[in-house]
């Protein structure tokens, strides 16, 4: 296991900035930039590329997502979950490589990563209840405020990571 100093932390933002609330994940992403961050952290907007996702994610200890996603909540809702990796069964992923990141979900490009040798030791999402997915850029005015509050929350749980000895 790494120390602590040595983590190697990938935050990804996921989605089509042309879809409206679908680019929750870039926007955060941009928000986040120019922000104080560890060396050690790097912040990629991944858009829609798809499984190709998955060997971009070699070499990281922890990968935290950044997308929308349905919640039994109202829209602009942000949801923290760890991703438990134990459940994460690679024997579908040949038949997932023709689909998008949104087509076969997370779930389908963890599966793919582990299929390939590129999962991380521990991934984490930041998800927010669209509002409106539809064509137009921009995201909703609640959606825009759940991404400012997210970049903050986001912020705090990488200075928790960074100065945690659980990891």
């Amino acid at each position: 296991m790494n120390s602590v100093d040595n983590l190697k932390i990938l935050v990804a933002g996921i989605g089509n900035v042309l879809m409206s609330d679908d680019g929750f994940g870039p926007r955060v992403i941009e928000l986040l930039q120019g922000k104080e961050i560890s060396k050690d952290v790097e912040l990629r907007d991944m858009g829609t590329a798809g499984l190709t996702i998955a060997t971009e994610l070699e070499g990281f200890d922890i990968v935290v997502f950044v997308d929308s996603m349905e919640t039994n909540s109202v829209p602009g809702v942000i949801k923290q979950v760890e991703i438990d990796l134990n459940t994460i069964d690679a024997s579908e992923a040949t038949e997932l490589s023709k689909l998008t990141v949104h087509e076969v979900g997370l779930e389908g490009l963890l599966k793919f990563s582990k299929a390939i040798g590129t999962l991380p030791r521990r991934v984490f999402l930041f998800g927010c209840k669209p509002e409106k997915i539809e064509f137009g850029y921009g995201l909703s005015p609640q959606v825009e405020k759940t991404a400012l509050v997210a970049a903050e929350k986001i912020l705090s749980f990488l200075d928790i990571l960074e100065n945690s000895k659980a990891f």
